[in-house]
């Protein structure tokens, strides 16, 4: 009797609307990444996606980028097939969100993605204020901004105008400094 319960055309067009609400929204993120993945500049941006059943299907988006240095950020997206809602925490509060609207997390994707530049230099800023609080040379702080250029683990690694950025924010605190 269950699986003619499942075949009534009203479950399966929700079934089917849900699928295709899934893959288009795949397909907009894939192209919404395509311009930003694996480069440094934004932390070497990759996504995985997994699966599970949990009340229903989850699937998960996981968007993963490093800050530089290497410390590794992380957004998840969440598409809960039962309810055809995609979960994520939103970037200004951090409180879960659930939105119907694929149009909407995409959106909040590409915000994310255009303040990743921002978050990793102002992550650079707080290691130079941190490396200047301990008292360390100028020379000192060019050559632990170089450290990062040089790594091997890319999204930890410094882009030529992150580097400029740095140099010149190292140079800044050091004229401070003598003037006070």
């Amino acid at each position: 009797m269950a699986s003619a319960a499942f075949l009534r055309p009203g479950i399966v067009c929700a079934i089917m609307s849900s699928i295709a609400t899934l893959q288009a929204w795949e397909q907009g993120l894939e192209r919404l990444l395509a311009d930003y993945k694996y480069r440094v500049g934004y932390g070497n941006l990759r996504a995985q996606r997994s699966q599970w059943d949990r009340d229903g299907e989850v699937i998960n988006f996981a968007l993963v980028y490093e800050l530089p240095g290497g410390s590794t950020s992380q957004v998840n997206i969440e598409y809960h097939s039962g309810e055809d809602c995609f979960r994520f925490l939103a970037p200004e509060t951090t409180e879960e969100q659930c939105s119907r609207e694929p149009e909407a997390v995409l959106s909040m994707v590409r915000d994310t993605i255009a303040r990743i530049p921002a978050r990793r230099m102002q992550r650079l800023r707080e290691d130079i204020n941190r490396w200047f609080g301990q008292g360390k040379s100028s020379h000192d702080m060019f050559l632990e901004i170089n450290k990062l250029l040089q790594t091997d683990f890319k999204g930890g690694s410094l882009t030529h105008q992150e580097l400029k950025a740095g140099v010149n924010y190292i140079l800044e605190l050091g004229k401070q400094n003598r003037a006070d």
